[in-house]
Formats: C-alpha cells, sequence, structure tokens
C-alpha cells in the first residue's frame, strides 16, 4: 500500500492519538530491520493504516478489511522481530480505551490484523526463498559473487523473521532455526539444533502428518501446508500452521526441508470457545438444543438401535423464580444440571438443556432400563436445594419415550416423550379424559408437587 500523495488522510483525525502511538512504538526500541522508506513516507504510511483502522474498528467492518491493513504493513517491509508485537500492543490499548468496541468484537480485530499480517510475510519469505533458489541456479551460471549476495540475503531474512523458520536435512536432524521458533517453543536456537524433527512429535499430531512429511523427504512432494501441536519446553502446547517446502541440489535430490511455523494458539483458542457455545447451555454448560439434535440424529444412523428419551420438567420453577427471583432460579436450574448429569453414568448417554426449566436425557442404548432411570430421575429431585442457606423443594416430571428407529423418526420420538413428560404433570393434579382424541404416550412418570417454592 503506498503512501498517500500529498500527506495521506487528515492528521487531526480521531486517529491521530492512535497513529502517533503507533509511530512512537515503531520508531522506539532496538532497530533490527529496514525498511525502504524515508521517514516521512513511514510515518505518512502508519497514520493512513492507523486512519484505515480506526474506521473499520468504528463501522463495523469485514475482518477481512482489517486484515489488509496488517498485510500492508508487512508488504511495506515492517518485518522486524518486534514490528508484529509492538503494533498488536498499540492497537489492543486503542481498543481497549473505545468503550463501543467490545471485547469479542476487539479480539477478532487484533486476529485479523495480526493473520494479515502473517500471510502478507509469509508471502513475502516464500517468495523470497523463491528468488533465493533462482539466484543460485543462476550464480553457477554466471559469477559466483552473485550467489553470495543471494545467500546473504536469504541468511538475513532467516535470522530477522518475526515468523518461525527452520532448516533441516534428510535424516530429520535440526540444522538451524531462527530465534522466533527457538523462543516459539521455549528453547535457544542453538537447543533446538540438538534436536531431531522427530522430538517435536505431539500427541495430538494428525495421524496423516507423519506420512506427508516422508513423502517431502522422498522428493514426492515439494510442498505441504498443515496445522501441527508443538509440545511447549515448559509443557503447554503450541498450536501452529506450518510450510514445509523441499530443497533439492544441483542434481534435483533432496537436500533439505525449510518449514515455516505460525503461531495459531491464540486464533484456535478462539475457534474452540465459540464451538463450545454454539453447541452448550452458556448457563449450566449442559449440550444445547443444537447438539442434541445432532447427538439424536446420530443416534438413528443405526437402524438396528432402540433409543430412549427422558424429557424432565422441574414442578412449579415458574413460582420459585416470581418468587424469589431469577437469580435463585438460575442456581437451582444449575444444580439441577448437576443432578440429571450424575443420573447419565452409562456410556453415550446425554443430558441437554432444551430451554427454560426443561431437559432431555438421550440413552442411544435402549438397553437400560428406562423405567429404573426415569426413577433415579425422580428420586434425585425429593432433595431440596441449598440456595443461598435456604432449603427450596423442586421436584420434576419426567416422561418417557423408547422405540427401534425403524419405527420412528427423531421429530416423532422426542414428541412422545414431550407428550408423556405433559401427561406425567397433569396426572399429579387431576386425572385425563380419556376421549380418544390422542394416543396416550407409553409411559409417564410424576412427582407431586410437595412444597414446591417453600423454604
Amino acid at each position: 500500500m503506498a503512501s498517500v500523495p500529498g500527506g495521506g488522510p487528515d492528521r487531526d483525525g480521531p486517529h491521530a492519538a492512535l497513529a502517533q502511538q503507533w509511530i512512537s512504538a515503531l520508531e522506539g526500541g532496538t532497530r533490527d530491520h529496514v525498511v525502504p522508506m524515508s521517514r516521512t513516507e513511514a510515518r505518512t504510511l502508519l497514520d493512513q493504516l492507523a486512519c484505515e483502522f480506526d474506521t473499520a474498528a468504528r463501522d463495523g467492518r469485514a475482518a477481512d478489511d482489517v486484515a489488509q491493513i496488517g498485510a500492508a504493513l508487512a508488504r511495506a517491509h515492517f518485518v522486524g522481530e518486534e514490528v508484529l508485537g509492538r503494533s498488536v500492543a498499540v492497537l489492543d490499548t486503542y481498543l481497549a480505551g473505545e468503550q463501543h468496541i467490545s471485547a469479542d468484537r476487539a479480539a477478532t480485530l487484533l486476529s485479523a490484523f495480526t493473520t494479515g499480517y502473517l500471510r502478507a510475510f509469509r508471502t513475502w519469505l516464500l517468495a523470497e526463498q523463491e528468488s533465493v533458489r533462482a539466484a543460485d541456479i543462476a550464480a553457477r551460471q554466471r559469477v559466483q559473487g552473485q550467489l553470495r549476495d543471494s545467500e546473504a540475503r536469504f541468511r538475513a531474512v532467516f535470522a530477522q523473521a518475526g515468523i518461525g523458520t527452520g532448516l533441516s536435512d534428510m535424516t530429520g536432524r535440526i540444522v538451524e532455526v531462527n530465534a522466533a521458533f527457538a523462543t516459539m517453543l521455549g528453547y535457544t536456537p542453538a537447543e533446538m539444533c540438538r534436536l531431531d524433527v522427530t522430538d517435536l512429535g505431539h500427541p495430538d499430531d494428525d495421524p496423516g502428518m507423519w506420512p506427508l512429511y516422508s513423502a517431502v523427504l522422498r522428493g514426492d512432494l515439494d510442498n505441504v501446508q498443515l496445522e501441527k501441536a508443538y509440545p511447549h519446553r515448559d509443557g503447554r502446547t503450541v498450536w501452529t500452521k506450518i510450510n514445509v517446502s523441499l530443497i533439492r541440489d544441483d542434481a534435483g535430490l533432496p537436500r533439505y526441508t525449510l518449514i515455516l511455523v505460525e503461531d495459531i494458539s491464540e486464533q484456535r483458542a478462539l475457534r474452540e470457545r465459540l464451538h463450545y457455545r454454539a453447541h452448550h447451555d452458556q448457563l449450566t454448560g449442559l449440550a444445547n438444543r443444537s447438539r442434541f439434535f445432532d447427538a439424536l440424529t446420530a443416534a438413528f444412523a443405526d437402524p438396528d438401535a432402540r433409543i430412549g428419551l427422558c424429557y424432565v420438567d422441574l414442578d412449579g420453577f415458574k413460582t420459585v423464580n416470581d418468587t424469589f427471583g431469577h437469580a435463585v432460579g438460575d442456581e437451582i436450574l444449575i444444580e439441577a444440571a448437576g443432578r440429571l448429569t450424575g443420573c447419565a453414568t452409562a456410556p453415550g448417554q446425554l443430558v441437554a438443556r432444551m430451554g427454560g426449566d426443561e431437559f432431555v436425557l438421550l440413552v442411544p442404548d435402549a438397553t437400560t432400563d428406562m423405567e429404573v432411570l426415569a426413577k433415579i430421575i425422580r428420586h434425585t429431585f425429593t432433595h431440596p436445594f441449598q440456595v443461598r442457606g435456604r432449603r427450596v423443594t423442586v421436584t420434576a416430571s419426567v416422561g418417557l419415550a423408547e422405540s427401534q428407529v425403524a419405527r420412528t423418526t427423531p421429530d416423532d420420538l422426542l414428541q412422545s416423550a414431550d407428550y408423556s413428560m405433559y401427561w406425567a404433570k397433569a396426572s399429579t393434579r387431576m386425572p385425563l379424559p380419556g376421549d380418544g382424541s390422542m394416543p396416550l404416550p407409553r409411559k409417564g412418570f410424576g412427582t407431586p408437587p410437595s412444597g414446591t417454592g417453600s423454604w
């Protein structure tokens, strides 16, 4: 991204403070990189990028727009070891001061900026690698001096790269790593050079990773990209995105492998948190409706399976909320979730919160005696809840449904369990009219609302 002729954006705009902090951060400290532009041009570029970042943050623009800002910084050759870290620190401080920008939005913006920077830097570094390889061939045809120049350029890029870079031979012995790679895993470069590639294996590695690496060593593949978990020296796991390239000699035979390593631990952790939130109830931590229906559908994949459902509804829970407040109600829901989880002891059983005070227990292999399970659930709710120093009695109604997969559908089975639960709840209050207008469910269990909500 070129600077804007005539001085760039308005230097007195809302981004001005951000621009000045960014410029100061990159001008201060040890200078371990060379930016091919004048100081005025560099300041103009940073002022423009600050303006674009401020606009993107305020206007709610897509993450791709912010990624382009990070990419522009890398393409301008701001590639020193501390450039990315200082930039992220400045942007994080700025976002923390903008109260209208949520923490999740701030994390998304910083992640997008970092990803854009690293991707552009990786592209540039790969281009430099190809340049070095081309120069190596050209140097043998022209002059030895050009070869020395290209090797020096590659060595400078290798050493200064903010992304992890390593070189290993065909036996898997690590020949050289830069400081970024060594620091990422808690080692010094010298310590890592005493290791083999296989010493950095991890239990979470994809089973297909090592066959791919072997294919590179044999020369069958020139490049592979994948995610890999590395063991940090302190025992934690560092998740990375790696790019492994094969370097051949003049005869075309494999000589070295070059690896570029990008730390994606934070992005992966964010992805896992979002996945968890998408499949779990935020209050109780139980599976939510989405995850329950996924599990129910999976259970129906076996046509010979016999599936059971226990549909559980807390009796008089609305009275508890109205009398003691929703905070007390939430505590009861959390403890109720724990009691139900304690009832699901067989492998594959899943407890989910369907909403409000309704829960479902999925029994994918209904060799379990469902009536016994229902009695266990009812019994666990005969014990009062201890809430803020008081005893609150909340009982439960349980509806049952079980069937061979071939004889029903997921929706019909759930509806039967739901009907059974309401039948069980109603049967504790008054006789049901047997008018034959709707078939009764297979079986239901209800508990009398003795002292619901009493203290």
